[in-house]
């Protein structure tokens, strides 16, 4: 209670609510996430820290367990009640600030911040068949959000999908397109029955390798083929396989196990310079069914292959993950995390975003570690004031700079996500009279066991 009672102290003295309400917040939907995505990236490589806060479609669960757990909470039931609520409810939207801080002139802090706003709603969208998306509602909760402007109809209709982690892996596999990085074992000793089939199919490939170049060459010289030469280049495509990938011709080799794709494609690698194998998996079933080689012209031609395919295969991700890739930029950047309540956000954010949530709250906080090993609460931090809890008015100015212009198509959802500008703005504050610097970050996870005992 008393660290509330501060931070409503700090907001009431040194905040102009004025300001709050002109301070433009980024918001992101479908229709701009992918540009949105790469601001965002640069903005959270050049920043100091990370805050995030999110809404909710409940906070509190009323589920029969939790009416039996004690009311004086300990971690690990206070982790139990967060775990409860972020497994039945759901993120609407997600706000991501990163922000600098440094010594703008005398004892002023200056904040400069770069918050998005991205509106979430979990849906099928590329019909994977799973998961299947259910979740529970507080009425106190929406109609909080419809109080403030939220708007249902940006949320269902252009809200952004995502998978977890583990979500992902489950579906990736059944639903991926041919690849050409597949990696080879070469530790294992070739067995007789290797030998034989790789025999066979390089003198498969080599035949169909010499047909297409002997065709190309002489399509350069001739404009048109006798009734005979043209039967004889039909047959030889249908007993070679001959295809087409693209542009390019192509041959696909059926594989029966894992070990003849290794085989092929350790062949076509190592004894063709021209050519670029892909794995076909078998989309109902995850795993490989057959290796396609592709033919290119030249080695500009199959460094261009190679690049398109790379291409494809990011496309192919950013479908699966959405939302998450905003996560996964946070995590590869280790920059410290910073928010009001981190055991409620983070059990949030496991939960959607990395995985299903694990029983205990140690095993919780390792899991977490792993992604975000840096996490400031500053409702931590203020415990560190200590006698300058009774303060009416502390010394800590702050100015901050929002670089977003409002966008016409924003409208009235400029103002949405401005907990996350609160939660920067004093942590600033706090930073000032703790003279917290890069030097100083002191975010072990103490912070969350702190954050719990609340």
């Amino acid at each position: 209670m008393g660290a509330k009672l501060l931070q409503r102290r700090f907001l009431c003295t040194n905040t102009n609510q004025q300001q709050w309400k002109d301070w433009g917040i980024k918001q992101v939907t479908k229709s701009n996430f992918k540009e949105s995505l790469s601001e965002l990236k640069t903005h959270i490589q050049n920043s100091d820290f990370i805050a995030i806060s999110s809404k909710k479609t409940g906070v509190i669960s009323s589920s029969p367990c939790k009416k039996v757990l004690p009311f004086l909470d300990t971690p690990e039931i206070a982790y139990l009640k967060s775990k409860d609520a972020a497994e039945r409810f759901q993120l609407l939207q997600f706000v991501v600030c990163p922000f600098t801080l440094s010594q703008s002139t005398g004892s002023t802090t200056k904040v400069v911040a770069h918050p998005y706003n991205f509106h979430l709603f979990p849906r099928d969208e590329l019909n994977l068949g799973m998961p299947q998306y259910t979740f529970s509602c507080q009425t106190s909760q929406l109609t909080a959000l419809a109080t403030k402007g939220y708007d249902f109809n940006v949320c269902v209709y252009d809200g952004i999908s995502y998978l977890s982690r583990v979500q992902e892996s489950l579906t990736k596999g059944r639903h991926a397109n041919p690849s050409s990085g597949y990696s080879v074992n070469s530790s294992s000793t070739p067995s007789v029955a290797d030998e034989i089939f790789t025999k066979r199919i390089k003198t498969r490939v080599m035949h169909w390798r010499d047909a297409c170049i002997t065709k190309s060459k002489s399509n350069g010289s001739e404009d048109k083929e006798n009734p005979a030469e043209a039967l004889i280049s039909s047959l030889r495509k249908l007993i070679l396989g001959a295809e087409l990938y693209g542009s390019r011709p192509c041959m696909s080799i059926d594989v029966c196990n894992e070990r003849q794709v290794q085989l092929v494609v350790k062949m076509s690698r190592e004894l063709f310079d021209d050519l670029v194998p892909l794995v076909v998996p078998d989309k109902g079933r995850g795993v490989p069914k057959a290796v396609r080689v592709v033919l290119t012209s030249s080695k500009e031609d199959k460094n261009l292959l190679e690049r398109e395919l790379q291409d494809l295969e990011d496309e192919h991700n950013r479908k699966f993950r959405g939302f998450r890739e905003v996560v996964d930029a946070i995590s590869a950047s280790q920059k410290p995390i910073v928010a009001s309540n981190c055991l409620n956000e983070l059990t949030f954010l496991h939960s959607k975003f990395l995985g299903p949530l694990p029983q205990s709250f140690n095993e919780f906080m390792c899991s977490l570690r792993m992604a975000f090993p840096h996490v400031l609460d500053v409702n931590t931090l203020l415990k560190e004031i200590g006698s300058l809890r009774k303060a009416d008015n502390l010394p800590a100015p702050v100015d901050m700079e929002i670089p977003h212009e409002v966008q016409d198509s924003e409208g009235k959802n400029q103002g949405q996500g401005q907990d996350v500008l609160h939660t920067s703005y004093f942590f600033a504050q706090l930073s000032s009279i703790l003279k917290a610097s890069d030097d100083t970050h002191q975010t072990v996870y103490a912070d969350l066991v702190s954050s719990a005992e609340m």
